[in-house]
């Protein structure tokens, strides 16, 4: 029952593995197609003015994205998704480098998390700006109480 919650972190870990595994995947699927054909299908369904800036700035958007810029996303989740998938193992298996991994990893995200809400204050950014501290903390208690019990088995 010890540090139970590093299970609960390597499950959402894995998680997120898998989000960037099935985005890779979608990428792949759709660039073979015309993409913007594609988005410009998909927002015909949309309650949305097609003179609405945002779809004109989206659809620009598209228009740019070329075959290379395909490859980079793809390689990008991918290696996001083994780093995920890597820190997932390990913490399930409760290794200590991964829980350093992990903790330094979740630290990086904070920053960003911050501006975010400075940019749009709202409920959803507090809430993973609070998820994220909560899983740093705890992974913070369990290197410092983990370095405690070394300490003392080394006595």
């Amino acid at each position: 029952m010890k540090f139970e919650g590093l299970k609960a972190i390597a499950v959402v870990d894995g998680v997120k593995g898998l989000l960037a595994l099935c985005l890779a995947l979608s990428v792949n699927v759709i660039a073979e197609q015309d993409l913007h054909q594609l988005a410009a299908k998909a927002m015909q369904n949309w309650p949305i003015s097609p003179n609405n800036y945002y779809v004109n700035l989206l659809l620009t958007f598209v228009e740019k994205v070329t075959q290379q810029n395909h490859l980079l996303v793809i390689t990008l989740c991918l290696m996001y998704s083994c780093f995920r998938f890597v820190i997932a193992y390990g913490l399930w298996h409760k290794l200590r480098w991964t829980e350093w991994f992990a903790f330094i990893s979740g630290s990086l995200y904070i920053p960003f998390e911050l501006y975010a809400i400075y940019q749009n204050p709202n409920l959803v950014n507090f809430s993973v700006l609070l998820f994220n501290f909560v899983v740093v903390a705890y992974l913070y208690w369990i290197l410092k109480r983990g370095k405690r019990a070394l300490a003392k088995t080394v006595k």
